[in-house]
């Protein structure tokens, strides 16, 4: 049975999408953009805006998992994300889907620091309450070019520099996605919150010497992308944290990803 993929036409829901494709199955997408490398590879491709329920729910017709990645630590508007999430449940719930996956972070809560962090405990609540299977999936900071040059061209205070972080990389992020789509049969039943945390804890400033060999305020900005003030203000209170599940896994209330879909991530390098 199909897959959708959400906002194929942002990075990491065009490579989620690339990469269930890679499976074999049927692959929808909705895009507001190009996604012309998608359609060659052999997904469906709808246009549509993120507000545009009808059409989404006409595109889920027969599908079993919907995969909504929604928008991350670059998000300009947090309430955009929630009013997405809307689109997204209700969509889901006309349309009957089996199993939806969501992409959160770590410390959603409702009375989290961050506005980013309390629209994605809006988001999962949405989530959670449609219908059906659904997985919520709590990742880690995903190493990407563009959190590289934004953590080493924002002029961070030495206190967030000492951050610790779990960062993820992207490829292992989409194993863990194409797992969970695999394990129709397998997976829990009901509502499920999955930890995706990165395999080494580093500052900060350690991660970025790993992976660029370069701390925050040091090295050439030549040819790096410099973000604007409010994406600076944005980056500074989500980094703020937390960054660790440990202890939530621990407890019971999140399930070790990794493990469950028997994944083995590995520490982002220089070259991603």
């Amino acid at each position: 049975m199909p897959v959708l993929v959400t906002a194929a036409h942002h990075p990491l829901a065009r490579r989620v999408a690339a990469r269930i494709l890679e499976e074999g199955g049927e692959v929808r997408v909705t895009a507001d953009g190009d996604v012309g490398l998608l359609r060659a590879q052999g997904a469906f491709v709808a246009s549509a805006t993120p507000d545009d329920e009808g059409r989404l729910e006409a595109a889920l017709a027969d599908v079993h998992t919907l995969v909504h990645v929604g928008g991350g630590i670059r998000t300009a508007d947090a309430g955009q994300l929630v009013a997405d999430a809307e689109v997204v449940a209700r969509a889901a719930t006309g349309a009957g889907i089996r199993r939806l996956i969501a992409l959160s972070l770590p410390g959603a809560e409702a009375d989290a620091g961050d506005p980013l962090r309390r629209a994605k405990a809006e988001v999962e609540r949405l989530v959670a309450d449609v219908p059906c299977q659904t997985i919520v999936v709590r990742v880690g900071l995903l190493d990407t070019p563009w959190l590289r040059d934004a953590l080493l061209t924002a002029g961070l205070a030495p206190e967030l520099l000492a951050t610790p972080v779990r960062p993820v990389r992207v490829d292992d992020l989409l194993e863990l996605v194409a797992a969970f789509d695999r394990a129709r049969a397998s997976a829990p039943e009901g509502h499920l919150q999955v930890a995706a945390d990165g395999p080494v804890a580093r500052s900060v400033a350690g991660y970025l010497d790993r992976v660029t060999g370069s701390s925050a305020g040091r090295g050439s900005r030549l040819g790096r992308r410099l973000p604007d003030a409010g994406a600076v203000e944005r980056l500074v209170a989500v980094l703020d944290g937390p960054w660790d599940q440990d202890d939530e896994v621990a407890s019971g209330r999140l399930l070790d990803g990794w493990s469950f879909a028997e994944v083995e991530p590995a520490e982002p390098g220089p070259a991603g």
